[in-house]
């Protein structure tokens, strides 16, 4: 099932793009007829819209597939993005979004990262994936709620939830404070001295290696204090998964 989803969304994206391009109106029975479907395969289109809308996502663009192709009405789907709490932000991002070709080729790319994974599934993995304030500030555009607190990212083992219009984390002050000292002002990747904040003191983040949202534990042993250059491109640079396993090696000898 999933692999003829990921096949009907890569025959779509073109006529969605298509008809961006051009201005033109697309709901999902005409969707459905312009990859080869009967008419009557609307709910089918609709995952499959919302497989490229996961693709979107992962490739850092707001939603195009949520915007370009409506129900009969002309309605934006009445059930998308319902219970998620951010619905109307969501839409006003992706309509006042100008889409670029970088945008189309960056969605192209994202869904062949996505192969062989259902609309289901690869939501899963960009929830994963994408820390959830990037992930909301990327669907709305909306600075991070609290900064301080999307980049200084600490938790605990099975850390409590507070649940507001998205999930997030409690974060125990005591383990920053501690792996601050344990940095000594130096990043503890890669040993530079962080610029003197406000305060006097050298300027660190912490960092979840293994991020709270993927069960990483609040413990010393899976936070480490970066510059703000190696905790920008732990989150989101294409070197994540190589970085993840130095600095569980860096922060492992340091904790001996």
């Amino acid at each position: 099932m999933s692999a003829i989803q990921h096949s009907a969304a890569e025959k779509l994206l073109p006529v969605i793009i298509a008809a961006t391009r051009a201005g033109l109106p697309l709901n999902y029975q005409l969707a459905a007829e312009k990859i080869g479907r009967p008419r009557d395969n609307a709910r089918m289109v609709a995952q499959v819209c919302d497989l490229l809308d996961a693709a979107a996502a992962y490739a850092g663009t707001p939603l195009l597939a949520l915007v370009a192709v409506r129900e009969k009405s002309g309605n934006i789907n009445r059930a998308a993005w319902a219970e998620w709490g951010h619905r109307e932000q969501i839409i006003e991002c992706s309509l006042q979004h100008k889409f670029s070709e970088g945008d189309f080729i960056a969605i192209g790319k994202a869904l062949k990262e996505l192969e062989g994974k259902s609309n289901r599934t690869a939501w899963e993995f960009v929830r994963r994936t994408v820390p959830p304030d990037e992930l909301i500030h990327r669907l709305t555009k909306v600075p991070f709620s609290d900064f301080s607190d999307a980049i200084d990212d600490i938790g605990a083992d099975f850390p409590e939830r507070i649940v507001a219009s998205v999930t997030t984390y409690m974060r125990d002050p005591k383990i920053r404070k501690a792996v601050k000292a344990r940095a000594r002002g130096k990043c503890e990747f890669c040993g530079e001295i962080g610029f003197i904040g406000w305060d006097g003191a050298s300027y660190l983040e912490c960092h979840h290696i293994v991020a709270l949202a993927n069960d990483g534990a609040d413990r010393m042993t899976n936070v480490i204090a970066l510059c703000a250059n190696d905790h920008r491109e732990a989150h989101f640079g294409n070197r994540r998964v190589e970085l993840e396993k130095a600095m569980i090696e860096k922060v492992r000898l340091l904790e001996k």
